[in-house]
C-alpha cells in the first residue's frame, strides 16, 4: 500500500459529484435514509457511485488501493467506501470515502469491517420524518461535501477520533506504518508492522481486514521483489559502464512511481539497499 493523492479539481471528476448534481444525489441519500427507517436496512443502488469508477482508478494507476496488484491481475476493481455505507450511511456518496479496490479486498475480506481504537462517528441528527421544500433542501445541504473545496487536513479534523485501524491511504502514509519481509525459502514477501502501537494496529487490520497476506500476494509481491533484485545485481556489477547504470536507475525510478505494481514494496527495499 502506499500513499495516493486526491485529485481535487472538477476537470475529470464525474459530473454528478459537482454542482446541482451532489445536490441531486443528496436528496436521494435523504430519501433512502427514511426509507430505510420504514423498512430497514437503508437500500442502495450502486449506478449512484458507478460515475466515480473511471476517476478512482485513474487515481491509483489501475491497481488496488489496498493490495497494490493490479485489478487486470487479482480480481476486477470498482468503487469501494472506506467507512462501510451500512453503518455510515451519510457518506454513501462522499467521493471522499472511495478508493478503488479489488473485489478480494473489497468483498471477501472488507465487506462491512471497519475497527477503530476511537470514538465512532455520530450520524448527523435527523428530523423524525422527512421535510418539505425550504426545510429540505435545507437538510440536504448540510450533508453535502464537495471534494473540489475540501483538503486532507479537513478531513482528518472531521474523521480523526475515530482512529480508524484501518489506513486510509488518501489521508496517511503506509510507508510509515508497514514494512515488508522476505522469505526466500518459501518464495514469499510478508508485510510487516512497523515501529509502534499505531503500526501495530494497521498491520493487524490490513491483514485480517483487508487480507494482505493471502496467499497470492505473498506470491506475486515475490516475484516483484526477484526483479527488483536482478536489477539490483546488474547495478552493483562494477564493470558495467554508466550509461547502463543511469538505465537501471531509471528503471528504479520507473517501478518507484504511484502506478507501478507493489511501488511500496520497490520504495522499502530500494530504501534498504541505499538506492533511492
Amino acid at each position: 500500500m502506499i500513499r495516493l493523492t486526491r485529485l481535487r479539481t472538477a476537470t475529470g471528476l464525474p459530473r454528478d459529484f459537482t454542482g446541482a448534481r451532489l445536490l441531486e444525489k443528496h436528496q436521494d441519500l435523504v430519501t433512502r435514509f427514511f426509507s430505510g427507517q420504514v423498512d430497514p436496512p437503508i437500500k442502495w443502488t450502486s449506478s449512484k457511485w458507478k460515475s466515480a469508477k473511471k476517476r478512482l482508478k485513474f487515481e491509483t494507476g489501475g491497481k488496488c488501493a489496498y493490495c497494490e496488484a493490479s485489478t487486470d491481475v487479482v480480481a476486477h476493481g470498482d468503487v469501494e467506501h472506506f467507512r462501510p455505507k451500512s453503518t455510515y450511511w451519510w457518506l454513501a456518496y462522499d467521493f471522499d470515502n472511495y478508493v478503488f479496490a479489488c473485489q478480494i479486498c473489497n468483498q471477501i475480506y472488507k465487506g462491512d469491517n471497519f475497527p477503530i481504537s476511537g470514538h465512532r462517528l455520530e450520524s448527523p441528527l435527523m428530523p423524525n420524518a422527512q421535510p418539505a421544500d425550504a426545510q429540505l433542501m435545507q437538510l440536504v445541504q448540510s450533508l453535502v461535501r464537495d471534494v473540489t473545496s475540501t483538503n486532507d487536513e479537513e478531513l482528518v479534523a472531521l474523521w480523526g477520533a475515530e482512529d480508524a485501524d484501518l489506513i486510509h491511504p488518501y489521508i496517511e502514509d503506509p510507508s510509515a506504518l508497514l514494512t515488508y519481509e522476505a522469505d526466500d525459502t518459501n518464495r514469499e514477501v510478508w508485510i510487516r508492522a512497523g515501529a509502534g502501537l499505531r503500526a501495530a494496529r494497521a498491520h493487524d487490520a490490513a491483514i485480517k481486514f483487508l487480507g494482505l497476506n493471502r496467499e497470492e500476494l505473498l506470491r506475486l509481491r515475490y516475484e516483484q521483489l526477484e526483479i527488483l533484485r536482478i536489477f539490483k545485481l546488474s547495478f552493483d556489477e562494477p564493470r558495467i559502464s554508466d550509461g547502463t547504470k543511469a538505465t537501471i536507475r531509471a528503471k528504479f525510478d520507473e517501478m518507484s512511481r504511484p502506478a507501478y505494481p507493489f511501488a511500496g514494496l520497490n520504495r522499502f527495499f530500494l530504501r534498504q539497499w541505499n538506492l533511492t
